[in-house]
């Protein structure tokens, strides 16, 4: 107990030191919001292996986001947060650490020790090289990165993966698991380029989070499947991923932050799913890129009504592929055929709304409100017809089909839930979409669009939840499918 309180008041102190440094200016705003963010990640990884109590370590954890959280909610790192916006880095970071804890202390304290120095080291060299660098600056979301700061970030995440694995780093769990030199290179490799992707992906300090909660997921599944095959589909699957988000790019189907997410999701899906996961979401991403891309130059105009155009991004690759994402890891971890159909549906439930908007929309056609079935103007949220109700049937068939050879039901019912599934994840995208979706009206030709912009102007709130906008409505439409499975599943 007393060893982890001296551990956070040793973080506490570093904290206002930097805080008074940069306020000073003895130190430049990168470097004193970095210093805190490395003495937490080496104070994190080092509690493990001092402090045997997982009771105290929790307790450590939870002292560290409350402290962090009133310092952030009360303003008091002016120096070390965002210039314009308050940074919740150093908070998410003791709740990656708790979630960890909780899950893989004591039997796999090597993971947590190593993914707290992966982000304490890693992350930070890259935003302090980053932040001394003029030229060579992208953004993928709201924060800037620097390529030289991604290579900073990749090249230190394989130096230490490579150390630990070839043993410079012991830990008695590991010394009767034999890893071979190839085994360790490649996976590095791979697993240093996910991270990097990660950390260029995030904004807002949510790298803290999903980088040490992300390394301890690929490690704790590594260590768990350290022979042959497992490796060797592994890296398979992140090159295909590489590929297939590169050619993504060349054609349009995705914008520069789509393809990256789509490279992560693919390098979890093909990396650990094999072909039985990887078919279902390749029929759908290659279908409906192909789709969109045709509808688009048959019916431009509808698009003035759509959120976004048919070039996905990566928050509609999340809001698509994000539940198969997590379901697979998941599967990784708890093994069950469960899963699978989970996985199918909640697919099957983007791909039918994706084909009944497609194909729905392909020529101008009488639309009806899905809940008092009035006509309205096409291509307005909520809309149905008759021709958009057959692409999303079409829709939940293709994915129906594309996962057929893995299941173990009758055929005749699988058929019948998937597709069902798909159908009612569908229907109840556009009840959304009718009822509590973000809607504007635009000032100048009176449209309802999905748009903030429209007509080269701000619109006007028309109804709905701001903050519920066509991309969560399509997450909330896979997972109302999903859900649909898990009752069948249990109530059958």
């Amino acid at each position: 107990m007393i060893t982890a309180l001296f551990l956070v008041i040793i973080i506490v102190i570093v904290t206002i030191l930097s805080e008074a440094l940069g306020s000073e200016g003895f130190l430049n705003r990168e470097l004193s919001r970095k210093i805190p963010h490395i003495t937490a990640g080496i104070a994190a990884a080092f509690s493990v292996i001092i402090v045997e109590s997982k009771f105290v370590l929790i307790l450590y954890g939870i002292v560290s986001i409350i402290i962090t959280f009133l310092l952030i909610k009360y303003d008091l790192l002016k120096t070390i947060r965002n210039k314009q916006t308050k940074s919740w880095g150093v908070f998410f970071l003791p709740v990656a650490y708790t979630i960890l804890v909780v899950f893989l202390f004591p039997v796999n304290k090597e993971i947590i020790f190593l993914s707290m120095i992966l982000f304490g080291i890693s992350d930070s060299a890259a935003a302090i090289v980053g932040e001394m660098t003029t030229e060579n600056h992208f953004y993928l979301t709201s924060d800037k990165k620097s390529i030289i700061g991604s290579v900073i970030f990749f090249c230190s995440t394989l130096c230490i993966l490579i150390l630990f694995f070839a043993g410079v780093i012991q830990f008695e769990k590991l010394v009767n698991i034999f890893f071979s030199l190839s085994d360790i290179i490649f996976f590095s490799l791979a697993t240093a380029l996910i991270l990097t992707v990660i950390e260029a992906l995030s904004s807002k300090g949510s790298d803290n989070f999903f980088i040490p909660i992300f390394s301890a997921i690929l490690l704790y599944i590594f260590i768990q499947s350290p022979y042959g095959d497992f490796i060797l589909q592994f890296i398979i699957g992140v090159l295909i991923a590489l590929f297939v988000a590169l050619i993504s790019i060349r054609f349009k189907f995705l914008t520069l932050n789509g393809s990256a997410a789509t490279f992560l999701l693919a390098s979890f899906i093909f990396g650990l799913g094999g072909w039985q996961w990887s078919l279902p979401i390749m029929t759908f991403f290659i279908l409906s890129s192909i789709l969109s891309k045709i509808r688009k130059k048959s019916n431009e105009d509808i698009e003035a009504f759509f959120e976004k155009s048919g070039t996905r991004d990566y928050l509609q690759v999340l809001a698509n592929g994000g539940i198969g994402g997590l379901l697979v890891i998941y599967n990784e971890i708890f093994p069950s055929e469960l899963n699978y159909y989970i996985y199918l549906a909640s697919l099957a439930a983007v791909c039918a709304d994706t084909w009944a908007t497609e194909i729905g929309t392909f020529r101008k056609r009488v639309t009806y409100n899905i809940l008092n079935f009035k006509k309205i103007e096409q291509g307005t949220s909520g809309g149905i017809s008759l021709v958009g109700t057959f692409g999303a049937l079409a829709g939940s068939f293709v994915i129906a089909l594309s996962g057929f050879l893995w299941v173990n039901l009758n055929l005749t019912h699988y058929f019948i839930l998937i597709i069902g599934a798909g159908l009612f994840g569908s229907f109840f995208d556009s009840f959304l979409g009718a009822t509590i979706q973000s809607q504007g009206r635009c000032k100048v030709c009176n449209k309802i669009t999905e748009r903030d912009i429209h007509c080269g102007q701000s619109t006007k709130y028309f109804r709905g939840y701001s903050w519920l906008n066509n991309d969560a409505v399509n997450f909330f439409a896979g997972v109302s499918s999903a859900v649909l499975i898990i009752i069948v599943y249990f109530f059958n």
